[in-house]
């Protein structure tokens, strides 16, 4: 297995932490010029188009990577999978754009909406081109990382280049689709780096298709969970509300992102391990992603809480600020989502358990569907938040339950302890911290570094096995430098 663990884990957080960056730059130019209502269109035919998505992917993604890994070293066998599973992906998508087009033709709603429509979906078409579950499978998430920020760097000066005032909102969507289909073209091309798509294989299509269906269920499911706040916000109360919602979930979701790129990049050699049997390997993978996903996300659920009004208005302006009370509820749901993230990329896919992953997602969607409307008919925007996070925490509850013999370490109970007792030391901090400084940036910036500095400590006096591990990787780096 010549991929680094760290190696891959680092490219995946630098990956992600790029996907930070640049909406840190990008959303708080595009949200002042397009305003609530103009961000609530655009993130409404985002989220509309993200079901024909899962259509589209039909669950592949998963499970491809998951069984790509295990047969990576045998060209022939890689070859012959690529080429069945591309082919029913190719199938998906164009069933995928039929129903669009029966959508956009008889659903009333998405009349207004139809170019913004049409615009965000040219997302499926390369995304079945992109064969992006290759790469990941491969382990090479060095190439993934360096084609991401380059294509991200192109879309920022797309934005400034064209994007100049509130009707620009077709150029805005656009921004965002470029992204991804300049991703997925190349990687179509690189993928013959490790497989030739057009040589002749007997095909085998039917084989795949039950554990496809099952992906494609908890595809769909999680779909619902990620986007019915905003699509029922939109048909129950308007645009404006969206845009509220966007700016309360846009920090959110990519903290989430962040600690979870982490976490996923484990997953092919999770499954590589399960395989072959390696079974104290696996293990001690298992100890120390759950370590990892505990030491962020408590102190990051934190974070977000006590900073929502500064952050809400460096990043969105003052017109958004009825999405503060939204952005504190869903900061405590980081904590949830990181867990089932962990709980499925590290054990119930490995384990080949993806029927529990259905039944979680289905339980949770439909409680999604009825919180989502008794909450946001009573309390807006904020009932929308309140509603994902319960579903945020219903997830990892059901899935915890075949999980939870690979969880009996010890340490694994030691390390929620160690990251709880930190980000309460850490919360006092900057709670107290955030009430003596009125200017809203420096407010962030040193509650961040008073916060940072905070934990670290104290995680390291608890003799948090994470903190250590961190610590000696940022020492390796400095004594490196010195030489």
């Amino acid at each position: 297995m010549p991929k680094s663990l760290k190696k891959n884990a680092f490219f995946n957080f630098v990956k992600c932490f790029m996907n930070i960056i640049f909406p840190i730059i990008s959303f708080p130019y595009a949200s002042r010029i397009l305003l609530p209502q103009g961000i609530g269109r655009v993130n409404f035919a985002n989220s509309v188009i993200e079901y024909f998505l899962i259509i589209a992917e039909l669950g592949i993604s998963t499970y491809a990577a998951r069984e790509a890994a295990k047969i990576r070293d045998d060209k022939e066998k890689l070859n012959k999978f690529a080429r069945e599973i591309f082919t029913i992906n190719i199938f998906s998508t164009v069933f995928s754009y039929t129903l669009l087009l029966f959508s956009l033709i008889f659903v009333d709603k998405f009349s207004e909406y139809r170019t913004l429509l049409i615009i965000c979906s040219t997302k499926v078409l390369f995304t079945t081109a992109g064969i992006a579950w290759l790469f990941t499978a491969m382990e090479d998430f060095g190439y993934i990382t360096m084609r991401s920020i380059a294509f991200q760097v192109l879309s920022l000066i797309f934005l400034f280049a064209f994007v100049h005032d509130s009707g620009d909102v077709y150029q805005y969507a656009a921004m965002g689709v470029f992204s991804n289909v300049g991703s997925n073209i190349f990687n179509f091309f690189y993928s013959r780096k490790y497989i030739n798509l057009f040589a002749k294989t007997k095909l085998e299509l039917r084989k795949h298709f039950k554990p496809i269906f099952v992906f494609f269920g908890i595809g769909c499911a999680n779909k619902i969970n990620q986007a019915i706040d905003a699509v029922m916000l939109g048909f129950m109360l308007g645009d404006i509300y969206v845009g509220f919602y966007s700016a309360a979930s846009k920090l959110s979701k990519m903290v989430i992102e962040l600690i979870t790129s982490v976490v996923s990049s484990f997953m092919p050699r999770s499954s590589y391990y399960v395989e072959n049997n390696l079974q104290k390997e696996y293990q001690k993978v298992i100890e120390k992603v759950f370590g990892v996903a505990m030491f962020f996300s408590f102190p990051a659920a934190a974070g977000l809480f006590v900073l929502c009004k500064p952050l809400i208005l460096i990043f969105s302006g003052e017109q958004y600020l009825p999405a503060a009370s939204a952005m504190q509820v869903l900061s405590i749901g980081i904590i949830g989502w990181v867990t089932n993230s962990f709980l499925n990329n590290l054990i119930i896919t490995p384990q080949r358990k993806e029927k529990y992953a259905l039944a979680s997602r289905i339980a949770a969607a439909s409680f999604n569907i009825a919180f989502n409307y008794i909450f946001i008919k009573k309390l807006g925007v904020f009932g929308a938040a309140l509603a994902t996070v319960i579903v945020e925490f219903i997830l990892p509850s059901i899935v915890l339950i075949p999980s939870f013999k690979y969880l009996k370490s010890k340490q694994n109970l030691i390390a929620i302890l160690q990251a709880v007792s930190g980000t309460a030391v850490m919360f006092a901090v900057i709670y107290f911290t955030g009430n003596l400084i009125e200017i809203n940036f420096l407010k962030i910036i040193f509650c961040v570094a008073a916060g940072s500095i905070t934990y670290a400590l104290a995680e390291l006096i608890l003799r948090n096995k994470t903190a250590f591990m961190l610590w000696g990787i940022v020492n390796g780096i400095i004594c490196k430098k010195r030489k």
